[in-house]
């Protein structure tokens, strides 16, 4: 079967069957074709199962734990239009009431204005910050308690505060999968995809170029998770004088936005066995008219095997059952499974095989790890002194790669010895805290490239607090007068 998007009267696919039947597969070889005629996409990949192929699409691996969207970029739009629109997202995907919302606003408000004092565009870090000011400055107990349940859904879906910005004017000109799989909430997730989705208008809306030459493509899997998102709205029904076109993949059609039930030129229907889905498939299928046609449609979807579809096109009205070939990558490239196996930490030792139990080959490896090294994503530190000596490996490490690689083997050093302890590891407080005997341990490693004195400062102040303060240093370090905890 012939598949031509460019022939259709737009370019909107939609792609259900229940879990395993074969989605992905079926995308994954769309967007084969797609690269080797030219064709620019992004996919959006809630279990980073596009991946193992990236590279054999051509595309380049973003992961959503490094590399962030900015929701509080204008755009184009006034601070106020902003502000409302984040807080109608939050209220949407976390669910927040009434007075949740308005608070939210409030503090969204705040923020800009505090921010533009400064000269700097805000981030989540910065709103997060705001709740805190607004809890310290509460006069009532019922305001206190709607900032506090603010605070911990916003903390449960905020990203790391120093990862990578992604340029999204960029990606509409390249191929690109956004691995999702590390924000392990589904809000997270879906917060993420709505923040890159309204870029994409945004840059769309802004540029003075026609799109009618563009061939672009969005690939949502699990797109149920954006139902009723104005962005995706908009994207479908105006997305054909941009030259975009939209791949939404999910279980059930029913629980897709309208837009894209009604606008997809392309649909490709995996079995299933819920009534109610089999019933609105095929009745999209028979254009609810014809009462036999809705009959056998129905029955060929119940009966389905693992890989096959039922597919129709707007150009072909006639549906057809395809059987999808298995998707085999020709080249699998290593670079995101290096970034997530050093995500902790990693010895080379380990990585190295890992990896070449999992079939990729030791110069493929290298190559990626000195490129990720370059690039600093990847940092890493060499020890010397056993039971840890080796390389070990960090992905973007808060501070320097030596402080955090060093950290994380203190705290795997203790657990090996029965010690419970927690990585704390920020300005707020000790690099490590430690359990032992009813005390509380504040553990702190220095790498030298503080002023004595600042170091000095933060050990009194540990001191006020633990019952003890440990200090472990590399031979840089010169501490003079602490005085003891």
């Amino acid at each position: 079967m012939r598949l031509n998007l460019d022939k259709s009267t737009n370019r909107h696919v939609m792609i259900t069957g229940e879990s395993g039947a074969g989605k992905s597969n079926a995308c994954k070889l769309i967007l084969r074709q797609l690269a080797g005629h030219g064709a620019n996409f992004l996919v959006l990949d809630p279990h980073a199962e596009y991946v193992e192929g990236a590279k054999d699409i051509h595309a380049v691996i973003y992961d959503a734990s490094i590399h962030a969207v900015n929701i509080f970029d204008l755009d184009g739009l006034t601070e106020r239009e902003r502000t409302s629109e984040i807080t109608g997202m939050f209220k949407r995907v976390l669910h927040l009431g009434e007075v949740q919302a308005g608070t939210l606003y409030r503090c969204i408000a705040y923020t800009y204005w505090i921010s533009a004092v400064k000269e700097r565009t805000p981030n989540m870090h910065s709103l997060l910050y705001t709740i805190k000011v607004f809890k310290r400055r509460s006069r009532s107990k019922p305001e206190q308690n709607v900032l506090d349940a603010l605070e911990k859904r916003l903390l449960a879906v905020a990203g790391e505060q120093f990862q990578r910005s992604v340029s999204v004017g960029s990606l509409l000109n390249s191929r690109s999968v956004f691995s999702l799989a590390s924000l392990h909430s589904s809000e997270a997730q879906a917060l993420y995809m709505e923040s890159i989705l309204r870029k994409i208008y945004a840059n769309l809306l802004q540029g003075s170029a026609s799109g009618s030459k563009r061939r672009f493509y969005i690939v949502i899997d699990e797109a149920e998770k954006l139902q009723d998102s104005p962005v995706v709205a908009r994207l479908v029904a105006e997305g054909r004088k941009y030259g975009l076109g939209m791949i939404a993949i999910a279980q059930r059609a029913k629980a897709l936005d309208k837009e894209i039930r009604s606008n997809a030129a392309t649909l490709i229907a995996f079995t299933q066995r819920e009534p109610e889905e089999q019933n609105y498939i095929a009745n999209i299928i028979a254009a609810g008219t014809e009462y036999n046609r809705f009959i056998e449609v129905r029955k060929a979807l119940r009966e389905l095997q693992r890989g096959c579809a039922l597919v129709q096109l707007a150009y072909d009205r006639s549906p057809k059952i395809v059987r999808c070939l298995r998707f085999r990558p020709a080249i699998r490239d290593p670079v995101h499974r290096i970034v997530d196996l050093a995500k902790g930490i990693v010895s080379k030792r380990e990585l190295e095989e890992r990896l070449r139990n999992e079939g990729f080959e030791q110069e493929e490896v290298t190559r990626s790890l000195i490129e990720l090294i370059k690039t600093g994503i990847i940092g890493y530190h060499v020890v010397s002194e056993p039971p840890f000596e080796g390389a070990w490996y960090i992905a973007m490490p808060r501070n320097s790669a030596e402080h955090d690689i060093m950290v994380s083997l203190i705290s795997k050093y203790l657990t090996e010895n029965g010690i419970r302890n927690m990585v704390y590891n920020n300005a707020y407080g000790p690099d490590v805290i430690a359990y032992k005997d009813g005390e509380k341990i504040a553990i702190e490693y220095e790498t030298g490239l503080k002023r004595p004195e600042d170091t000095e400062r933060m050990l009194r102040r540990r001191g006020e607090k633990y019952a003890k303060v440990i200090v472990i240093g590399n031979d840089s370090v010169e501490l003079r007068d602490v005085p003891p905890s």
